[in-house]
């Protein structure tokens, strides 16, 4: 079953537990979970379900927000708020927009006013349609909830951001460089041409032409709708969709690597210059590259991961909330660890953005435990990334699919994996390291070898039934 969630006025409480030998880092998990949960409203709003997702005290949830904080929602069992506003998003995707959505809904079930004045006068950033897409396709993976799929206001939503927005926009890799920046802009006063901006990226040095993120947000888009129209038994649509994923990744490849410099371009602007990694007004974007998992060359992303530890501390809070799972994927649990509480202490000016709080859970879950989820196969995957081999960490009563499971890690040798409640899982046990053989159960087995961020693990696949306990571990 589902965690059990109730509501206490407008707050929400979720069945979730966190626990570790560092016990700055079990605060800050629970402060996190109890500010998150404070964003939760339980359905009495004329909206529906929400959660907070955008500037503190906005009463509403924007598009990037909302794709950046689900998981962390999913975990917390927030899945009637994931799914309310999502659909919301689809259900406004409309030609009078220009194939764009509400860039930002409040509790009232409007467009936010301070976003929007009109159909053709309102705010708008162009990678929203693609991180809503891509972001969907993850909620599916991790609740395996087919709405996700078959819903005909997600499947209307999918077909017109992946061909007419695209198309309308001029955003393909053979016109993107050529259109003209102001295109569909109105001669409406209040927004002008920020109805369409090529980027998260808001600030600059001059008029920005494309931002590398609007690549990168495309690419993951176009490989999710691929899956998605596969489970939808649509072969033949999924191969041409994955094929303009591949068309794109290599315009990315080609575009915005630069050769000489070695380095990601991260910005074109207007007399053709470039950006690259930066830090401070400008603000460094360059993790969407990770974020949407695009880049395939490993010495790449650890380079852009060394960029981003050198210099994380200069960032402002909503992108430091991308950064932890990034170290801890790539080697710097120490640092990622050490994040987390910073984001979470008192002394951070800005915890409340509820960006902070949400993806701390997902950071946590996903980054530390190594959870990962895939719906289509049925099969939840470990793979421990606590930094010294006297650590400990479980995470208890965690929502996947329709089960309830605990993960435990001790050290990076052992992983103690629970199903609590719901059908079997396939389990993925990920040991980082070199071996021939582990322990299931005290069991000696042959294991397979994988790679993750260019490090080695062994891993071994189980069926676990419910209410089973399966222990995986290097020592006997």
């Amino acid at each position: 079953m589902l965690a059990i969630l109730y509501a206490v006025g407008t707050r929400v409480q979720a069945q979730v537990t966190f626990e570790s030998s560092n016990a700055s880092l079990n605060r800050a998990f629970d402060w996190a979970k109890n500010k998150a949960l404070s964003f939760a409203h339980d359905g009495s709003d004329p909206v529906g379900y929400w959660y907070e997702a955008a500037l503190p005290g906005r009463e509403a949830f924007c598009m990037r927000d909302v794709s950046h904080q689900a998981i962390g929602a999913a975990i917390l069992g927030l899945n009637k708020h994931n799914l309310n506003m999502f659909q919301k998003f689809a259900e406004n995707i409309s030609v009078e927009k220009d194939y764009c959505s509400y860039w930002e809904i409040n509790r009232y079930n409007k467009p936010a006013p301070v976003d929007y004045q009109q159909d053709n006068d309102f705010w708008y950033n162009l990678p929203a349609n693609f991180d809503v897409v891509y972001n969907a396709w993850r909620l599916y993976q991790w609740t395996g909830d087919k709405t996700y799929l078959k819903h005909p206001a997600f499947k209307k939503f999918y077909a017109v951001s992946m061909d007419n927005y695209v198309d309308h926009w001029e955003l393909g890799y053979d016109k993107i460089t050529q259109r003209d920046r102001k295109m569909h802009s109105s001669k409406a006063q209040r927004f002008g041409s920020h109805r369409g901006i090529p980027t998260y990226n808001e600030g600059g040095r001059g008029e920005t032409m494309l931002g590398i993120d609007l690549t990168a947000a495309m690419i993951a888009a176009y490989k999710a709708y691929s899956k998605i129209l596969s489970l939808n038994d649509e072969p033949s649509r999924a191969t041409t969709y994955l094929k303009k994923a591949k068309r794109e990744q290599q315009f990315l490849n080609e575009f915005w690597w630069d050769k000489k410099m070695q380095e990601y371009r991260s910005v074109q602007y207007a007399d053709k210059s470039f950006d690259y990694f930066m830090i401070g007004d400008d603000q460094a974007f360059l993790h969407y590259l990770l974020y949407f998992n695009v880049v395939e060359d490993q010495t790449r992303i650890s380079k852009l991961a060394e960029q981003y530890r050198e210099n994380y501390d200069k960032l402002i809070v909503e992108l430091k909330s991308y950064l932890p799972i990034i170290f801890y994927e790539n080697g710097y649990s120490n640092l990622a660890t050490k994040m987390i509480i910073d984001l979470c202490s008192s002394e951070n000016a800005r915890r409340d953005y509820p960006e902070n709080s949400f993806t701390i859970i997902e950071h946590i879950t996903r980054g530390l435990m190594g959870v990962q989820m895939d719906a289509s196969t049925n099969t939840v995957t470990t793979l421990p990334r606590l930094e010294a081999e006297g650590d400990w960490a479980e995470v208890k009563e965690l929502p996947l699919l329709l089960n309830t499971v605990s993960v435990k890690h001790a050290g990076t040798s052992t992983t103690i994996f629970t199903n609590h409640t719901g059908a079997s899982l396939t389990w993925r046990a990920c040991i980082p390291g070199n071996h021939e053989y582990i322990y299931v159960n005290g069991e000696k087995r042959k294991c397979d070898k994988g790679i993750d961020h260019g490090k080695s693990y062994a891993l071994f696949t189980a069926v676990v039934k419910q209410g089973e306990v399966k222990r995986v571990s290097v020592n006997k």
